[in-house]
């Protein structure tokens, strides 16, 4: 009989110990876990809550004690998430997983991946809710990066999709032959894709002026080629800015070579920008050109011109004066420099 007892008090107390342990590992899975974990009661009132969670809300857990989940979501996910918590309780649904946003003790609002089962009694219903919360904050960042890089990209295609057609149509109809619009077109469109090179050279998003001007005059001269200066302040540009005033250059250029002052060796062109006052004034760009043929104003507008003034005009909100000198043509651009620069 002795024997049976001891053996009954063992097993009792083998028991306890198994109890005991898995309450105190409990403890430690709960306090140590790499999520945010809490008890939550049916209305949403905080039960406990784990070491993560305090951490990741910037409050105590006495502080979260005194509070709910309403206190703490993000006002515009509030309804998501007691349509969800509804749900549980009518016992449609298991349990609940979802993406809503928290506000931390400082103001801060931040996204969670949350999911949330609850704890049943002998009877099957809900006694309480637990919860698990990761912070997904640089997710959700990266995905907003992601859907605006993709709505940008969607948005310039669309836009170079425009500026080739209106190319193609405007030169079409100034060409006086086939290969004379074939030549056309292949100089602008290399003026177009320099454009994109000197903005994928800064991160795809900036350029500065002077990558700009090497990027168009690499085009079709040589990158020592004495008769060219150019000088002006380091800029980073807007991309928008990038493309009007890369066009407008491809055909100062292409002018000039044909029949200004690049087409002598005589020649000079001089490119200048500046910004004054320095940093929060107007930006100014000028080309000059000197020494070469006497110049002859134009006696119609075509596509080129239009580029120069109207499109640089309109995209930069700016002013441009060109004038067909006898000496050389001048082309000068004013513009505000937050329509310019980044």
């Amino acid at each position: 009989m002795r024997g049976r007892i001891a053996e009954l008090e063992a097993a009792l107390l083998d028991v306890t110990q198994r109890k005991d342990s898995l309450q105190s590992g409990y403890s430690e899975t709960f306090d140590q876990a790499g999520v945010g974990i809490a008890h939550v009661s049916l209305s949403g009132q905080f039960i406990d809550v784990n070491a993560s969670f305090c951490e990741m809300m910037g409050m105590s857990r006495d502080e979260l004690g005194d509070m709910n989940f309403q206190a703490i979501t993000y006002e515009p996910d509030l309804d998501q998430n007691l349509d969800a918590l509804a749900a549980l309780k009518r016992g449609e649904v298991p349990g609940y997983r979802l993406e809503k946003r928290y506000v931390r003790a400082n103001g801060e609002i931040f996204w969670v991946d949350l999911t949330v089962s609850a704890h049943r009694g002998q009877d099957g219903l809900p006694i309480k809710l637990i919860s698990i919360i990761s912070d997904i904050s640089e997710k959700k960042l990266a995905e907003e990066r992601q859907e605006f890089l993709l709505g940008e990209l969607n948005h310039r295609t669309k836009n170079l999709i425009s500026v080739v057609q209106a190319i193609v149509n405007q030169t079409a109809g100034t060409a006086a032959s086939v290969p004379d619009l074939k030549a056309s077109l292949s100089h602008r469109l290399a003026s177009m894709a320099a454009s994109q090179d000197a903005l994928l050279a800064k991160d795809g998003r900036q350029a500065t002026v002077r990558d700009l001007v090497e990027a168009q005059l690499a085009i079709v001269l040589a990158i020592d080629d004495k008769r060219i200066s150019v000088s002006g302040p380091d800029l980073l540009l807007e991309p928008d800015a990038t493309r009007v005033i890369s066009m407008a250059l491809h055909e100062l250029i292409t002018n000039a070579c044909k029949y200004g002052a690049l087409s002598r060796s005589t020649g000079e062109v001089h490119i200048a920008w500046a910004v004054e006052p320095v940093d929060t004034g107007e930006f100014t760009m000028s080309w000059v050109e000197r020494h070469g043929p006497v110049v002859v104003p134009p006696t119609r507008v075509g596509f080129g011109r239009r580029v120069i003034e109207r499109m640089v005009t309109g995209s930069t909100n700016g002013t441009v004066k060109l004038v067909f000198e006898p000496a050389g043509v001048e082309w000068r651009l004013s513009a505000p420099l937050s329509n310019i620069a980044c």
